[in-house]
């Protein structure tokens, strides 16, 4: 029928009040006079040039004005600060070169959101919300931006409604909570409107839309790819590490500043030092580390099927404990077979597949995979033709109900019936014969010993009393990769767990076919029908479970909650629109592929290829980036431990001037020109961070294991090792400092580097020497904190090594050619650097490599330390383990007891037949 037949309803200004906010048009009322065959394409063509897409337009960001938001916060603030200090007291190369930290800095930043916002529309595309619409009578699946209005589309269980629109024939119950804040579905009947964004809880039948894009009512198309900015534990983390680091370092700073300016040093010349030390100190690249490292692994887990909704489930996925499963689609092929069917008394097969049949949808491309594998053998193989029937109603399968039901008239005889067809004890329990209740029972549970699912078919007779037919075994094989992925699953200290609502004794076949364990319980151990030991066991039959069969939804709910307050990161699976709680409780949601629109929404990733073997993909690189992550806080902390306790102890107990003896036996005026406090020029200390930020950034691409436990967070070692790593490098530059300070002009080279055969500094050579010492030494402390053995252990990322390699080189050839001299020959109260020689710089290069060394045995025997320490106390430091490879995702492609006989009648199954 046109929906111009249901103008009437339009009427009623009650009615259109009530359901319809938006008034229809002359323009809209035109739209929506489709015909059965749908739209043709010059039809849409045209309403689509008139419209546009169906999408909300998006809030335009002038690009330059993006740019320019890098150069303004907290952290760019200070340097601006140091800028203008620097060029009041007019120091302009240490103006130059702080302007040239700051559009680093922003460059940077930008550049590395820039790609990891490309990378998230890219997902967004992917996960892009589709509609099934009919045009030239043809029914296909559509991207839901080229709807148009009159567009007759379908709406069934789990479809996130894509456009305003009236319903057809039919009832749906229409989820509306995340539009008006009503927990509660609504019923909305033929004729009423359906808003943009809502969900369909219950219901099949036909729309018309009649509004798109800006024009509809609601329109929250955006819902469904969810917020992938929201912060995650990783992000607290970070934001955790950074926080302690900026209270450190602005106590440490307040406290120079003031020790500084009572030994009489001139105000700007101290507060530009102390501006810059805080900006080297606080991780200004932690933001743009964050983003690119996890730009770059949703990139790389998008190109292996597995599409990240929210950046954070990243981190999530890397500690994941537990998963839980569903079978069928997942650990299974989702591929159906019909093997011999069951007939009860004196019915035949023709009965029975004719009652299935009519219980089917039968439209091509509208059919799920039990319909198609039904009908098709009611067609080809009984040669059943089902032209004769007209099917007045049709109730689709519901998770709760477990059964679709027709309600059918005979256009021969006039006869009108009821068929059903679906969980065979449901369809049991409907037709009230407790005379084939034992056969049927005895039946279903020989299939489930074979792996077979079983469905039960019944119609009413003329009295209205539903009849049980038989049943239709059939067969859903597991996976080729099944097997050999939960194994790996296993081999991660990944607890898979199955959850199915088929027959316990389908799930214990399977299990024992996939080796996944023997511990399957029935869902009666989640309800009230468990008894009062059950109960109290609770919580650790969950724990111990392999898998759970006859699972209602709100179950899977129940088992996540439970299996997170023993204090296990849970992941779940799952496709329905009644999985969609249980994925928004998991730690990660995972919608598997074919996932309804209501389950992707609710998911943290979406799966783009069946099965499980994509998942353990994905958690191998997950532990990647958390190990990348890991590794960049470490380096960081120790980065602020070497440099601003340097700074902090030389400059408040240092004085060059009175603690040193200066003979000036070249030089008569050497003497004249050191300071009471030693401190590096500004610029040296902006070189140093510069450099640095580049190979904090490289990390993000750089080689690392993978564990082969779930990672998480030991921020206590982390913050031990961290300050480990950066006081040994302190050590060493303080030794290098007060040797070198003593080698000041003296008539006879300090008899340690006379053995050198290295003569005596000027000021301005100790500057520079200190300068090259501790930028080595920051580059080098990376290849300790990037491993939890010795360094030569695991090779650099070839990113890393280069920006190593440039930052090195730059700190040696700026130390032995210095030139970035003031014009006035000084800088304030500090002398100017000096370049050094070549013999010096290979000394300070030999001179960290020791105790680069010295950094990298401590590092490992204090880990090893850490291990011992743990293990006596049961527990695991988080750090040191068995490894894998990337070989590991190379895929090549128990007896069950019999227990008591029992019914597969239950009063959950009662419930879902409304018996």
């Amino acid at each position: 029928p046109k929906m111009s037949e249901y103008k009437e309803l339009k009427d009623d200004k009650e009615e259109e009040k009530k359901n319809n906010p938006n008034r229809l048009t002359a323009q809209q009322l035109a739209d929506i006079n489709t015909g059965e065959e749908g739209l043709n394409k010059q039809e849409w063509k045209q309403r689509f040039d008139r419209d546009g897409p169906n999408e909300l337009p998006e809030k335009k960001v002038n690009p330059i004005l993006k740019f320019l938001s890098y150069y303004w916060g907290p952290m760019p603030v200070m340097i601006w600060c140091a800028i203008i200090i620097e060029t009041i007291r007019l120091s302009l190369i240490d103006a130059v070169v702080l302007l040239i930290l700051q559009f680093f800095n922003g460059f940077v930043g930008w550049y590395e959101e820039k790609n990891a916002g490309n990378a998230i529309e890219a997902l967004k595309k992917n996960l892009a919300p589709r509609a099934k619409v009919k045009r030239e009578g043809k029914w296909e699946t559509i991207a839901a931006r080229e709807l148009v209005q009159g567009d007759r589309i379908n709406i069934k269980l789990g479809d996130i409604i894509p456009a305003d629109s009236i319903l057809g024939p039919g009832y749906a119950e229409i989820d509306q909570s995340a539009l008006t804040g009503e927990s509660l579905a609504v019923t909305r009947y033929e004729g009423e409107t359906v808003y943009q964004g809502s969900v369909c809880k219950r219901g099949d039948l036909e729309a018309i839309v009649i509004a798109t894009g800006p024009r509809t009512f609601f329109g929250k198309t955006s819902t469904l790819v969810g917020q992938v900015n929201q912060k995650g534990n990783f992000q607290k983390v970070i934001l955790k590490v950074t926080g302690i680091l900026m209270i450190v370092s602005f106590v440490l700073v307040a406290i120079i500043m003031i020790v500084v300016l009572t030994k009489g040093n001139d105000f700007l010349v101290t507060l530009s030092i102390c501006v810059v030390i805080l900006v080297a100190s606080i991780p200004i690249a932690t933001q743009v580390v964050c983003t690119a490292t996890m730009a770059v692994g949703a990139h790389a887990l998008a190109q292996r099927q597995a599409i990240v909704c929210k950046l954070s489930s990243i981190e999530e996925l890397a500690g994941m404990q537990i998963l839980c499963s569903d079978k069928t689609g997942t650990l299974t092929k989702n591929e159906l077979t019909v093997q011999q069917p069951m007939m009860l008394k004196n019915y035949t097969i023709e009965d029975i597949f004719l009652a299935a049949g009519l219980a089917c949808k039968r439209e091509v491309g509208s059919q799920d995979a039990i319909d198609k594998c039904v009908s098709e053998y009611a067609i080809q193989k009984c040669r059943i033709s089902f032209q004769g029937y007209e099917e007045e109603d049709f109730i689709p399968f519901d998770p709760k109900n477990k059964r679709t039901e027709a309600t059918v008239r005979n256009t021969k005889t006039g006869e009108t019936f009821k068929c059903a067809k679906g969980a065979p004890q449901v369809i049991l329990a409907m037709s009230k014969d407790p005379s084939i209740e034992e056969e049927v029972t005895r039946f279903v549970e020989e299939l489930a010993q074979r792996g077979y699912r079983t469905l039960g078919v019944s119609r009413t007779n003329a009295q209205g009393a539903w009849i049980m037919l038989g049943l239709i075994p059939l067969y859903d094989p597991p996976r080729d990769d099944t097997k050999e992925t939960i194994h790996k699953a296993i081999q991660m200290e990944v607890k898979v767990k199955m959850i199915t609502g088929d027959q316990i004794a389908i799930a214990k076949e399977t299990a024992k076919l996939l080796s996944l364990g023997d511990k399957i319980y029935n869902s009666d151990l989640l309800s009230e029908e468990s008894s009062a030991v059950q109960r109290e066991l609770l919580d650790t039959l969950v724990e111990e479970a392999d898998g759970f069969a006859e699972v209602f939804p709100e179950h899977k709910f129940g088992i996540v909650k439970i299996l997170q307050d023993k204090g296990h990161r849970v992941g779940m699976t799952g496709d329905g629109v009644n999985d969609a709680p249980a994925l928004k409780k998991a730690d990660v949601g995972i919608a598997v592929d074919g996932a309804t629109d209501a389950a992707r929404a609710a998911a943290d990733i979406v799966l783009t290829s069946p099965g499980l073997s994509v998942i353990i993909e994905a958690i191998y690189r997950a532990r990647k980036i958390f190990q990348r992550m890991n590794n960049y806080c470490i380096y960081r902390v120790a980065c602020t431990v070497q440099l601003l306790l340097f700074f902090f102890i030389t400059m408040c107990s240092v004085n060059p001037d009175s603690d040193f003896t200066c003979h000036y036996h070249d030089d008569k005026d050497a003497c004249k020109h050191i300071p009471n406090t030693f401190t590096l020029p500004v610029i040296a200390i902006v070189l140093i961070t510069v450099l640095n930020d580049g190979t904090i950034v490289s990390i993000a691409y750089d080689r690392v294991t993978v564990s082969k436990k779930p990672e998480r967070w030991n921020l206590s070692l982390m913050f031990f090792n961290a300050i480990t790593c950066g006081g040994i490098a302190l050590v060493s530059s303080i030794i290098l400092l007060l040797t070198s300070l003593d080698n000041l002009d003296t008539r006879d080279a300090d008899p340690f580097y006379n053995a050198f055969n290295i003569g005596v500094f000027k000021y301005g050579e100790v500057l520079t020497a200190i300068y090259m010492k501790v930028a080595l030494s920051d580059f080098l402390t990376l290849f300790a904190a990037r491993t939890n053995s010795w360094f030569w252990t695991r090779k650099p990322g070839n990113i890393l090594l280069f920006a190593f390699v440039f930052a090195t080189l730059c700190a040696t050839f700026f130390s032995t050619y210095w030139f970035l001299n003031f014009s006035n020959g000084d800088s304030g109260n500090i002398p100017d650097m000096k370049p050094i020689s070549w013999k010096l710089a290979g000394f300070i290069w030999g001179f960290d490599i020791i105790f680069f060394i010295l950094q990298d045995i401590v590092k490992v025997y204090q880990l090893k330390f850490f291990d011992y320490y743990y293990s006596l106390q049961g527990k695991d430091t988080g750090y040191s383990g068995a490894v894998l490879t990337d070989t590991f995702l190379v895929f090549t492609g128990v007896t069950d007891n019999r227990e008591n006989k029992r019914s597969i009648v239950t009063r959950r199954s009662m419930a879902a037949a409304g018996v």
